[in-house]
């Protein structure tokens, strides 16, 4: 009787299991794509391959069609804090960056900017020195300091030798005290 109640629960979680699986349609992992990978195989040198047209017209990644692009991100652990020039208040910031670029080279360009953050922070905080007001409260003033930073770290990494891939820059908390 112990076996009966031990086998029965376990037969019927295998076959549930096989079931769900046999009725659900393999949507791939997202790293390899039969379709591209036979257009990479079956490409003659001479031509070129098709990009696919999903990605945004901006950020094209690194174009490997074999790796998915993928969005990476890292969290600058530092709070910048300073004075509005304008309203002579108090404010606030954290920040990310992020990267979209084949899964495996966004992951080593995140792990090398992490070893540089503290450069970084001391880039970000001299870009945002001459912050007014109305940057920090409109979201088109918002935008231009994202735009800002991203630029000011991309030129800062062109300095360092390393790749200027830092595509976007996220606020992801700001205070006005």
């Amino acid at each position: 009787m112990f076996y009966l109640q031990l086998f029965v629960p376990a037969c019927l979680v295998l076959l549930i299991f096989g079931l769900g699986h046999s009725l659900v349609q393999n949507d791939y992992s997202g790293i390899y794509f039969e379709e591209i990978i036979e257009e990479a195989v079956e490409a003659d040198e001479n031509e070129d391959l098709e990009i696919p047209e999903e990605l945004p017209d901006e950020v094209m990644g690194d174009g490997n069609l074999i790796l998915a692009d993928k969005y990476n991100y890292l969290k600058i652990e530092n709070i910048f804090q300073g004075h509005l020039l304008d309203t002579g208040q108090l404010f606030s910031l954290e920040i990310a960056i992020a990267t979209y670029q084949t899964n495996v080279t966004a992951d080593f360009f995140i792990k090398a900017i992490a070893e540089i953050e503290s450069d970084l922070v001391s880039k970000v905080t001299t870009l945002l020195l001459d912050t007014m007001g109305a940057e920090l409260t409109t979201v088109a003033g918002r935008s231009s300091i994202t735009d800002k930073v991203k630029d000011g770290l991309n030129d800062y990494l062109i300095e360092e030798g390393y790749n200027p891939d830092i595509h976007y820059v996220y606020i992801i908390n700001y205070n006005i005290v």
